[in-house]
């Protein structure tokens, strides 16, 4: 169980990236290095996790429960989500204690229009293949945006214009 653990958190700690980009590392660590799962184990795995809602990482459940059962799939996951949550809450806190300086205020502006000037760079490199297809599609997928964009995409339009 203590192996479980520590190998738990050592993809908790490393995995950045999301749950694909961790897969490799979890697959070393299941597989080749300890023998938890075959490769097929794992293949099922990895597909049940892509079949259910939320994160790839719900893999850790699966691995957790072929090693100790029940108390196996409690000590996986809170080992793979310790360290990330514990550093959210240290970055919290540090952001709380900069939120009024000055300095930080400007950088949040200037972060956000970044943020805004990268979409819209994705928004052009998107829409060049659809352009080259036929133009029309492309108008055709504007006017349908601006007639009903989503609560989101109106939301993320009243703060870009906001500025």
């Amino acid at each position: 169980m203590l192996e479980l653990i520590a190998r738990f958190l050592v993809i908790g700690t490393l995995a950045f990236g999301g749950g694909q980009a961790a897969l490799p590392l979890v697959e070393r660590l299941a597989v080749a290095d300890t023998g938890w799962l075959t490769p097929a184990q794992f293949a099922t795995g990895v597909g049940l996790s892509y079949a259910t809602p939320g994160p790839v990482l719900i893999l850790a459940a699966f691995i957790g429960y072929h090693v100790a059962a029940v108390p196996g799939v409690l000590a996986a996951k809170a080992a793979l989500f310790a360290v990330p949550v514990i550093f959210a809450g240290f970055a919290t806190q540090r952001v709380n204690k900069l939120k009024d300086a000055q300095w930080f205020q400007s950088f949040g502006r200037f972060a956000a229009a970044a943020a805004v000037g990268l979409l819209g760079v994705t928004l052009i490199a998107l829409a060049r293949p659809v352009v080259d297809i036929h133009p029309i599609l492309l108008v055709g997928a504007v006017s349908r945006l601006w007639r009903s964009p989503s609560r989101a995409g109106a939301r993320i339009m009243e703060i870009a214009m906001r500025g």
